[in-house]
């Protein structure tokens, strides 16, 4: 299934060069924002897809993994997901709810995948101390720079008399307000990916996997997950009132652990923090040992996810979460399997499949 996923078209660098460069404006998705300015990625995707050190890495989700959306500034890559939906689903209706979409495609699908957009990152203060966005797990001498911006050279610098507080090292011309995030980039090494904002780069791209290959299936695409959820209690609420969709998935990654580990496929959660309603979560269950794929269940004390947020919109909405395992979340150096994401994408096709043929 990955082969079909990989060497996405991407077209030229404006400059005609395959060197990197971090603000390289890519003339396919140069899409105007409302302050006027070119969409821009963070590096140049061409020279990260002909690296052949990442050639088996799908380039749909290197294209997520090169734009930037701490919660709060979602903006921009809500943007280019409407580019690309328009482009690659032209027959998926989408809806924009600020900057949360819907995505829906087929006649009436009864199950949704939701997959937050956000990520960690910080609010740049007052004298260059650093605001957390969401649980950044950053370290001192992580590359950060301002969010949809290039690398400056700025680094992590800890805060005196603060065990986990930062401030930015070196000189700054940014206001107070700016968003930062960390500045590396994606490396695969021995079928591990890794980079920074896997969560939830995988599963986003896990879930417009599903929807190109699910001919009735509704995505949300959430906001602000990683502070609080806004975004899918919106989406959950319009899913139900609009569509009557009462099944949900949550594409999500999940703790590399003791007894869920990377290379041994996604995780289903039989409950974190939010306890699932018990014969959904059955059936979904029964689905999985179905599909024939590799997966693992699930038992977590702690942690949380859109599923939490879907509980808050006091719909009837059953949901469980299917995540790819990953090591260091909210580090600069996050590592998930690529052979779990492709199998993560598979899973909820399956899933998506079957909940609707038992609607």
């Amino acid at each position: 299934m990955a082969k079909r996923w990989l060497g996405a078209a991407i077209t030229p660098c404006r400059s005609g060069t395959r060197a990197a460069c971090r603000d390289c404006p890519i003339t396919a998705f140069d899409k105007r924002l409302t302050t006027g300015a070119p969409l821009r990625y963070n590096v140049c995707v061409n020279t990260l897809i002909s690296d052949p050190a990442l050639i088996s890495a799908p380039a749909l989700l290197l294209e997520l993994l090169a734009l930037d959306s701490p919660a709060g500034d979602e903006a921009p890559l809500a943007d280019w997901l409407e580019d690309w939906l328009a482009r690659e689903v032209p027959d998926a209706r989408t809806e924009r709810l600020g900057d949360a979409q819907l995505v829906v495609r087929g006649d009436r699908p009864a199950a949704a995948v939701f997959a937050h957009t956000d990520t960690t990152g910080w609010t740049q203060g007052y004298d260059r101390l650093l605001v957390r966005i969401g649980g950044p797990d950053g370290k001192a001498g992580d590359g950060i720079r301002a969010a949809h911006g290039a690398d400056a050279g700025h680094t992590l610098a800890p805060r005196k008399g603060e065990e986990r507080g930062w401030r930015i090292k070196g000189k700054v011309e940014t206001p107070p307000g700016t968003r930062w995030v960390y500045t590396a980039t994606p490396e695969v090494k021995n079928g591990q990916l890794r980079s920074p904002y896997l969560d939830n780069r995988g599963g986003l791209w896990a879930a417009l996997m599903a929807l190109e290959a699910c001919p009735n299936i509704a995505l949300a695409l959430t906001t602000g997950e990683e502070v609080g959820g806004p975004g899918a209690v919106v989406c959950a609420r319009r899913l139900w009132e609009a569509h009557g969709i009462r099944q949900a998935l949550v594409s999500d990654l999940t703790w590399h652990t003791k007894y869920v580990k990377r290379g041994r496929g996604p995780a289903v959660s039989l409950r974190d923090s939010s306890v699932p309603r018990q014969r959904f979560l059955e059936r979904v269950l029964t689905l999985a040992d179905a599909s024939g794929l590799p997966w693992q269940r699930e038992v977590e004390s702690s942690g949380g996810s859109d599923g939490a947020s879907i509980d808050r919109a006091a719909v009837p909405m059953d949901w469980v979460f299917v995540g790819a395992p990953e090591k260091d979340p909210h580090t600069a150096c996050e590592r998930a399997h690529l052979g779990d994401l492709d199998n993560m994408a598979a899973l909820l096709t399956f899933l998506v499949n079957g909940l609707s043929e038992g609607k």
